[in-house]
């Protein structure tokens, strides 16, 4: 037997250990990694609905201050007091354009 095999032999067993500890810590950091995405993923597709609700009460109320400014405009004295409230709040309130429907759209 050669001196340097002898050497070699003793280093086999920590190289393969430390191989094998970062080998194990790679696949748990990759599963811990997979869990975190699959449940990021959740929690957005779980926002979807709260978002679309709040996007139409956005729409509704934005709609409703439109009709008070429309209102004030052509004279209502009540709408014109509302409209005054909300701006000494600093809140602006200004009529909509009218914007057509769209259309629907073409199957495909």
């Amino acid at each position: 037997m050669k001196l340097g095999s002898v050497r070699n032999a003793g280093l086999d067993l920590p190289v393969a250990l430390l191989a094998l500890g970062f080998f194990l810590a790679l696949v748990f950091q990759t599963v811990q990694l997979v869990r975190e995405s699959s449940v990021l993923a959740a929690v957005d597709r779980n926002q979807d609905g709260p978002l679309q609700d709040t996007t139409r009460m956005r729409q509704s109320v934005d709609s409703l201050a439109s009709d008070v400014a429309a209102l004030a405009q052509s004279g209502n004295a009540h709408a014109k007091q509302i409209v005054d409230d909300m701006a000494r709040q600093n809140v602006i309130l200004r009529v909509a354009p009218e914007t057509p429907s769209p259309a629907p759209a073409s199957p495909k």
